[in-house]
């Protein structure tokens, strides 16, 4: 009888001693880890591991969703000008004859009502509408029309016809759009060019055959007298040609130089400035030869008197 109450004693007793020799905080299980205690903790590469992989499942889980709801963000006028644009006119043959690539902008800078001073930018599209006239040999233009711009770009060859250059750049808008937030004269169209702003100087002479190309910027300021609205012509990472006449592609590129975009001056200034010298000479030198002609004709009579 005794035995057995010893034992049944002993039975219940160790149990409780067993769990009690656990450190687990407050001898307590978590539900979720099953025989886990409450204060474990994985180990810290195993956690980092896991945490990574959580965090690129929620970056795929948020392209997935911005892509699924096909959200659109604005984007500022900059970045529509990041493209660079390929302008092609093609001739009554159905030929390439004048190729432009570039990235461009047009700067306005226009006097409001209240006499105040704004700028405004509009980018040249890739979608522009691209006519022109190449039907001449030594004379072409290219004509970009978006919006309610208009963009001309004159192109003549040299009088030996061994280069081109630019001879005119021109930029029509109507003061009327609303592009121009409170101008000062509204509803007037204005023709803003490169005739008067840069005199005699023609831009970007190149060899025929060849293409322009400069991977830098270049400003071409366009001025008009009759208008206080000036314009600034931004063409970034151009490449131009016209007079095509092998293929429909760019020819061997012709770099600008370092300094500058290239400028051209007109030789018919100098041509003339070359036949009114000639011409001073040869009536210096005819004047001479007659004064020299009565003078010994002049000797010889005293002589023989």
């Amino acid at each position: 009888m005794i035995h057995n109450h010893l034992t049944f004693v002993l039975l219940s007793v160790l149990p409780v001693v067993f769990v009690s020799s656990f450190p687990f905080r407050n001898n307590e299980f978590d539900i979720n880890d099953g025989l886990m205690p409450y204060n474990y903790r994985e180990p810290a590469q195993k956690r980092l591991e896991i945490s990574s992989f959580k965090t690129e499942n929620r970056k795929a889980e948020k392209a997935k969703e911005l892509g699924s709801k096909n959200i659109t963000y604005p984007v500022k006028g900059t970045d529509l000008g990041t493209d660079v644009a390929l302008y092609r006119l093609k001739a009554e043959n159905g030929g390439t004859c004048i190729l432009m690539k570039v990235d461009a902008l047009v700067g306005f800078k226009y006097r409001t009502k209240l006499n105040e001073i704004l700028e405004s930018d509009s980018f040249v599209p890739n979608g522009a509408t691209v006519t022109g006239d190449c039907s001449g040999e030594d004379r072409q233009n290219l004509v970009i029309k978006w919006k309610s711009f208009v963009l001309m770009i004159e192109f003549t060859k040299t009088p030996g016809g061994e280069r081109w250059f630019v001879s005119k750049i021109e930029v029509k808008f109507d003061s009327g759009d609303h592009f121009f937030e409170h101008i000062k004269n509204p509803g007037r169209s204005y023709t803003l060019s490169t005739v008067g702003s840069h005199g005699s100087q023609l831009l970007f002479p190149t060899p025929v055959g060849k293409s322009y190309w400069c991977d830098r910027e270049i400003e071409v300021e366009l001025t008009n007298p009759e208008t206080e609205t000036t314009a600034t012509l931004f063409l970034r990472d151009m490449k131009l040609e016209p007079f095509i006449f092998k293929n429909d592609e760019f020819g061997p590129e012709y770099k600008c130089s370092a300094t500058g975009a290239g400028t051209y001056r007109s030789e018919t200034a100098p041509l003339v400035a070359g036949s009114l010298l000639a011409s001073a000479c040869l009536i210096t030198v005819i004047g001479y030869a007659v004064y020299r002609y009565f003078n010994i004709e002049k000797v010889q009579y005293d002589t023989m008197e």
